[in-house]
């Protein structure tokens, strides 16, 4: 087997494909980078099941213990298939802390969301201090992967560049706060699975296609 160089190595990290020496981003990529059919599934499905079993029974405590039974089965499922375990495990741990949030002695059904409010903050926060401090995390990150560390700081173009797709996260994050933690005060349950939903998996895809389109000419140009 013929040993990858590190940029190709880097780029396959990244979801990025090399064709023909250059590095090229298009659906099979975007699909590689989310984990493919069954990823994309096990992101998806249990808040999906969640929204659709409290809009027909309003019961959340079910919708709840639905969506976990699915996160459990979606892990059985990779065991089964001797797939790596590492994305549903974490799934799975993140669906379990919610349902106990939501169904322990003072809960209610709307605390299934907290732990999507906390991970936001916890990507919010450090993309935007580094921006502020003008240590972009975005340039860090593909500097590290690139084997270039933080050269691209003395190229005035790729730190526009590098600032600029970090705060295209930051304003991925805010926004899913801005929009579904008023939803969470409001106990609009649906309202709030529905957001969730649309601003998950849609919005990283489409966050992840315009990171790519902006990092693209810095990344040829190393190819």
């Amino acid at each position: 087997m013929t040993e990858q160089d590190p940029k190709t190595a880097a780029a396959k990290r990244l979801g990025i494909r090399v064709v023909d020496g250059k590095h090229e981003f298009d659906h099979k990529s975007l699909l590689s980078s989310m984990g493919g059919v069954q990823g994309i599934l096990e992101s998806v499905l249990p808040g999906f099941l969640f929204v659709l079993f409290f809009s027909f029974s309003r019961d959340a405590q079910l919708a709840v213990v639905v969506s976990a039974i699915a996160g459990v089965l979606f892990v059985i499922a990779r065991i089964i298939a001797r797939k790596p375990l590492a994305q549903a495990i974490s799934g799975l741990i993140g669906i379990g802390i919610a349902a106990f949030l939501a169904l322990r002695e003072g809960g209610s059904g709307r605390d299934y969301f907290i732990t999507g409010f906390i991970t936001n903050l916890t990507y919010l926060v450090p993309l935007l201090i580094s921006v502020l401090v003008r240590w972009p995390l975005i340039g860090l990150i593909a500097g590290l992967l690139l084997g270039e560390k933080t050269a691209w700081r003395r190229n005035k173009s790729e730190m526009r560049i590098f600032t600029a797709a970090t705060l295209l996260w930051v304003g991925i994050f805010a926004a899913r706060l801005l929009v579904q933690w008023p939803l969470y005060l409001a106990n609009n349950l649906e309202a709030l699975g529905t957001a969730k939903l649309i601003m998950g998996l849609p919005l990283y895809a489409a966050g992840l296609w315009v990171t790519w389109l902006m990092l693209r000419s810095v990344i040829q140009r190393r190819s």
